[in-house]
């Protein structure tokens, strides 16, 4: 999809490897990585000490599925395996660029860095795996994030490239699932996720793939299904056919998800008869979007409350889909979802009866894209 920016919105807003004490370090599952390949379960102890900012987007794009189901594009035997190019191409990536984070950290066997262009801020979604010391070609000139310290043995089984085409791939091996390990040990959040979780989350990054075998089970889960509430909220309200029903089931995320298990959430949407009408629950997760009021989103931000979190995530998601219903291959930037945010509290701060959905549609109205 191509990426709009927003230009206005008139009249509604003047516009980390702790050092162990004890016989056995504790695994710090929230920087552990699995990766389960066909061969069998790779562990990669992320180092947020080294890299903070790649990490963390990391985690955040391997919590939304991102790299599941991802391939080995590029593998060079001796060299490196590298993934995390939803095209498989080795020329596309999440779409945001992070900036280096370079140290003198060796890369040696099993050492896991970022992917780049020649300019040294453009490493995005893609990276690999250190099959063999390569000091030389690959020391301070590619971010270090990560150690794999369990299952080497599967990474070398990867299918290797052709030498003759850069290490391209012809029938690549590919990752079945990557989590964070503290997600595969704990039980999913009873009330959301927690508000860095929240606010990140991006219809444009998460895959359908996510939604698979422990469908609805996950905070990332509940969030997608959120997503696509609002997203279809938007696109029917855009042509007055929004209606919401107590008995309604909250399956859309599922069934548009089902037949497209590859596809990323917005992608997915633009399928044949995903947004056919039909009724929407009241109530999706934690949040009554047909109830909601202009004086519950102000309580809600003035109080720094997680719904007011929820209701922003829906709020994005509609205004999306309301815009999509005349311009279905337009994308808001993720950049833009800050002021446009602004515009929505704003506007119903000084509309404190309006019902929620109805002021965001009045946004959504005005904000012009190109």
């Amino acid at each position: 999809m191509q990426r709009g920016a927003i230009l206005a919105v008139a009249g509604l807003l003047a516009l980390v490897l702790a050092s162990a004490h004890t016989q056995a370090a504790v695994p710090d599952l929230e920087n552990t990585l699995y990766a389960d390949l066909e061969g069998g379960r790779v562990v990669i102890q992320m180092r947020p000490d080294l890299a903070p900012t790649h990490v963390a987007r990391l985690k955040h794009l391997a919590r939304g599925g991102f790299y599941d189901g991802m391939v080995f594009h590029r593998v060079i035997e001796g060299f490196m395996a590298q993934t995390g190019d939803p095209t498989g191409t080795g020329t596309s990536g999440s779409g945001r660029k992070l900036a280096a984070e370079f140290t003198r950290t060796p890369q040696v066997r099993g050492t896991v860095s970022m992917a780049r262009s020649s300019n040294k801020d453009s490493a995005d979604s893609q990276w690999f795996i250190v099959l063999a010391d390569s000091r030389e070609a690959l020391d301070g000139k590619y971010t270090v994030w990560g150690q794999v310290v369990s299952g080497m043995e599967f990474v070398d089984k990867i299918r290797k490239g052709d030498s003759r085409r850069d290490g391209k791939v012809s029938n690549p091996d590919r990752i079945l699932k990557l989590q964070v390990a503290a997600d595969a040990e704990q039980p999913p959040l009873d009330n959301g996720a927690d508000a860095a979780t929240v606010q990140n989350f991006s219809g444009a990054e998460f895959r359908c793939l996510a939604l698979g075998n422990r469908a609805g089970s996950t905070a990332q889960a509940a969030l997608a299904k959120l997503w696509v509430h609002g997203y279809l909220a938007g696109t029917y309200k855009a042509q007055n056919k929004l209606t919401f029903a107590e008995s309604a089931a909250d399956t859309a995320a599922f069934d548009i998800c089902n037949p497209n298990p590859e596809l990323f959430l917005l992608t997915a949407l633009s399928q044949p008869g995903a947004k056919a009408v039909r009724d929407l629950p009241a109530v999706t997760g934690a949040f009554a979007a047909a109830s909601f009021s202009c004086t519950d989103y102000t309580t809600a931000r003035t109080a720094s409350t997680s719904q007011a979190d929820l209701a922003d995530l829906w709020a994005f998601a509609f205004i999306q889909g309301y815009k999509n219903f005349a311009q279905p291959d337009m994308e808001i930037s993720f950049d833009a979802r800050t002021k446009l945010l602004g515009a929505v509290a704003g506007a119903c701060s000084k509309n404190a009866d309006m019902a929620f959905v109805d002021l965001i549609a009045l946004v959504a109205d005005k904000v012009k894209l190109k």
